[in-house]
């Protein structure tokens, strides 16, 4: 790999009024405090407290930022810093967590890339941010990661200048654990709406987007958990979500950093092992996809137990969790909370652990203070509370944008972000999400919702999971089909799962002519399924499925 440094990082952000920042500050939405700044206050206020757990590591406060600080400074003396890229691509390691707060001490922007992306989606990140650092594991699930980047900036024609390995060594890669040991440094930053960390959509549509947060936007979630959960130092995070996803950098990196609690590692998802860290750590509290509680769920009645509380709760967002599994974690003490956001404005809904059930459980929590919800129909028009439509936000956690000025220009649109998802309001501000726009069937003229068909079959005692996508037909132009994921042992019939929608009360042209078993479902690195693959199988079959 050549040592051509790269050409920057540019970006041009969407629409926000001064206005709207001023009415967010005012009223504690985004809290006026940097990163950098709860580094430091963490280092000395907490400084014997753990921060992070990694099997046999562990880290204090003061050790954490110590070695973040000496990352910093290791950065700056290469040259890194204020608008600079530093693109990471780590596991679930606790050198992860040093990288993430000392990217930012040295004021840098902090672009995290899931463990499992390998050229393609590596490539299209490299190429929307142009980072001037990569940070990459020498070894990891047999990949060699530092081969992998050269060959993504070799193809690109433009090397990052800085280059560094954990865990193992590699010619021309400086090693993490001489990089740590620089003397300390955290740049102080003046202005929260300037880039921080840049992250990328996960991926259950084929095209992945670059989305760009500012320090404002990134910060403004974890407060607002904190405020609604009561999230404190006390508390203690599970995390085997990828951090470089949004729900586990906040989770993991954004919340500690404003409450001060502590996070459980893993870099592997096993539900078994999951029981087991949650109960010899006394975890408090985690968060991930639906897919995870089912899981663990099936991993305790393995076990005979009945009970595997979590104080704090486990919120749900991003993924879509079925009332009758929400309900069957609350019966174990998880405390699940049904919560809606994504990459571009994460926290837009929220039930915190003092939400009643019902709340918590057969909604998709109430919209957060400070965040604003239109529903609006094909032609951009409000609609009145009840009437589904597509949902467009704008808030205190709304990204500056994306990396793509087109991409900007189709999803944002007078500060408002268009989501393409599509539900309905309550009278009590609760929000209700029925679907993806592309995960509405149009059935000569009659829209179904995937989602409802999928949360009445999941209520059969036979059914694990299901997705429920658009399949062409001959003469209304779509219809469902159904991909069954049944219970260890169980063997539902097509017949059997048509009348269970029928006792259901499910009208007739909402039932599934199309059936597939399958022993698993195509997921992304966070646990969602990925229906445009399924779609796909349907396209590409030679025959029509029974």
């Amino acid at each position: 790999m050549s040592a051509a440094p790269s050409d920057g990082f540019r970006f041009a952000p969407a629409e926000q009024t001064d206005e709207l920042r001023r009415l967010y500050l005012a009223r504690g939405y985004t809290p006026a405090v940097t990163l950098q700044t709860l580094m430091l206050r963490n280092r000395t206020e907490f400084a014997q407290l753990p921060a992070v757990i990694d099997g046999e590591q562990r880290l204090s406060w003061r050790q954490l930022i110590d070695l973040a600080g000496g990352f910093g400074g290791y950065l700056k003396s290469r040259g890194v810093g204020p608008g600079d890229v530093v693109m990471w691509q780590l596991p679930n390691w606790w050198e992860a967590i040093v990288v993430a707060y000392g990217v930012w001490a040295a004021g840098a922007i902090s672009a995290p890339i899931i463990p499992s992306y390998r050229e393609h989606e590596v490539g299209e990140i490299y190429r929307a941010t142009r980072p001037k650092v990569v940070v990459m594991p020498h070894r990891f699930r047999d990949v060699d990661h530092p081969a992998l980047a050269s060959a993504v900036a070799e193809s690109h024609g433009s090397a990052p200048s800085v280059r560094v390995v954990v865990r193992g060594a590699e010619t021309g890669w400086d090693a993490f654990e001489d990089a740590v040991r620089a003397p300390f440094y955290v740049h102080e930053v003046s202005d929260i709406y300037t880039p921080l960390v840049i992250g990328s959509t996960s991926g259950t549509t084929a095209e992945a987007k670059v989305v760009v947060h500012s320090t404002a936007s990134f910060i403004s979630n974890p407060s607002m958990m904190a405020r609604l959960s009561g999230y404190g130092w006390r508390d203690r995070a599970y995390m085997p979500a990828p951090l470089a996803h949004a729900t586990g950098l906040l989770t993991a990196v954004g919340l500690p950093a404003f409450t001060g609690c502590s996070v459980v590692l893993r870099d592997r998802w096993d539900p078994e092992l999951a029981i087991d860290d949650i109960t010899e750590h006394e975890v408090t509290f985690s968060s991930g996809a639906a897919v995870f509680i089912q899981e663990i769920l099936d991993a305790l009645a393995r076990r005979g137990r009945s009970e595997l509380r979590l104080r704090s709760g486990y919120p749900c967002g991003g993924s879509n969790i079925p009332t009758a599994l929400a309900i069957r974690a609350e019966a174990v003490g998880m405390g699940p909370s049904r919560s809606y956001g994504m990459t571009e404005c994460t926290g837009v809904t929220y039930s915190g652990p003092f939400e009643p059930a019902g709340i918590r459980c057969s909604t998709d929590g109430r919209i957060t203070p400070g965040c604003d919800v239109r529903v609006i129909d094909e032609r951009g028009r409000d609609l009145a509370v009840g009437e589904v439509g597509e949902f467009v936000v704008q808030g205190p956690h709304r990204a500056l944008g994306y990396v793509n000025p087109e991409h900007t220009r189709q999803g944002f649109d007078g500060g408002w972000f268009r989501t393409g998802d599509s539900g309905y309001i309550t009278e009590e501000r609760t929000l209700y999400v029925t679907g993806r726009l592309k995960e509405i069937i149009n059935r000569g003229g009659e829209k179904i919702s995937c989602r409802e068909i999928e949360d009445l079959l999941v209520t059969h005692p036979m059914i694990a999971e299901v997705a429920v996508v658009a399949a062409p037909h001959e003469r209304f132009g779509e219809q469902p089909a159904a991909f069954v994921l049944a219970i260890d042992g169980a063997r539902p019939s097509a017949e059997n799962l048509r009348e269970h929608l029928i006792h259901a009360g499910l009208a007739a042209h909402k039932i599934p002519r199309l059936w597939h078993f399958v022993d698993s479902l195509p997921r992304t690195p966070l646990g969602k399924v990925k229906k445009y693959e399924l779609q796909r199988s349907i396209a590409s079959a030679a025959e029509p499925p029974r």
